[in-house]
């Protein structure tokens, strides 16, 4: 059975007093669910709650226009899904399936409504936090529209970050390699033609190989920790770009939902208005044959 503790950890339960949490813990029912074993699918009715106690749950939303799903998260122990349907009983949005066998416990909105009824003061607790967490949801959404990734990650970047950005940078241009190449060969060249000065590193230039091996040996985990980083913010940007994708083609998903709604309001209303004039006509030609035949027979 789930603890209190537990319980005062889901966003729904947050600010509850521990008499409610404790009420709340008895509705809670143990389930099993085999490998591969489906709780729901979207566009079912929403039930139930559910929080995992051992296993992982795939939750994945359908493609449109396909009759396959792709998946959105996976669910493991401590975490919990459907709660939304606890509130409003609407069709599920997602479907959720086991990847293993899986300990749950389940809630059913039943159970809850009845608690919450008797409990007034509860729901009001709950539209609270619910509020909350739409207001939190709309500032995220906000500041992530106005922010820059490119920027964020600079503002995050230390000194040695920078310095080893900067290392690797001149160390990867052609004007390095050009004064390297120069500073060499006049090395060189001063230890080799003795003229006034007496050469400081005769042949074969013991001290210009300590030197080099020196760089080299500053210069390659600098070059290294700059790439460890630039593999970071290109897994982050990766990220980002998926999350983004995956938001464009729910949105379009939505969209053509609701097209497809208002192309049947439409075509309803059309049929409204053609059976409309229809029984016009109809009414219509009734009333020019009543005519007709009463002419008839005033003649006759």
């Amino acid at each position: 059975m789930i603890s209190t503790d537990s319980l005062s950890k889901i966003h729904l339960f947050e600010g509850l007093s521990s008499a409610d949490l404790e009420l709340i813990r008895g509705l809670w029912h143990p389930k099993s669910v085999s490998e591969g074993g489906v709780l729901f699918r979207t566009g079912e009715k929403g039930s139930s709650m559910y929080i995992i106690e051992e296993g992982s749950i795939e939750v994945s939303v359908p493609i449109q226009n396909q009759k396959k799903e792709m998946r959105v998260s996976v669910l493991h122990e401590g975490n919990f899904f459907g709660e939304l349907s606890l509130i409003d009983g609407l069709p599920r949005t997602a479907s959720a399936r086991a990847l293993e066998p899986c300990q749950l416990l389940e809630m059913n909105r039943e159970d809850f409504v009845r608690f919450l009824m008797e409990r007034p003061a509860v729901s009001i607790s709950m539209m609270k936090e619910i509020s909350k967490r739409l207001r939190e949801t709309n500032e995220l959404v906000q500041s992530l529209a106005s922010k820059n990734v490119n920027v964020e990650i600079e503002e995050q970047m230390k000194f040695g970050d920078r310095l080893s950005d900067k290392i690797a940078e001149l160390g990867g241009s052609w004007p390095f390699v050009i004064a390297f190449g120069i500073l060499v060969i006049g090395w060189i060249a001063l230890n080799t033609v003795q003229l006034l000065l007496r050469p400081f590193d005769q042949f074969p230039f013991i001290f210009l190989n300590l030197v080099l091996s020196v760089i080299a040996a500053i210069q390659a985990p600098l070059i290294m920790m700059s790439q460890n980083r630039a593999q970071k913010v290109d897994r982050l940007k990766a990220d980002l770009d998926y999350q983004v994708n995956l938001k464009s083609e729910l949105l379009l998903q939505e969209l053509h939902a609701k097209l497809d709604e208002v192309r049947a309001a439409e075509l309803h209303e059309i049929r409204s208005a053609v059976k409309g004039e229809l029984e016009m006509l109809k009414e219509r030609l009734e009333e020019l044959e009543r005519a007709s035949a009463g002419k008839s027979n005033a003649k006759q």
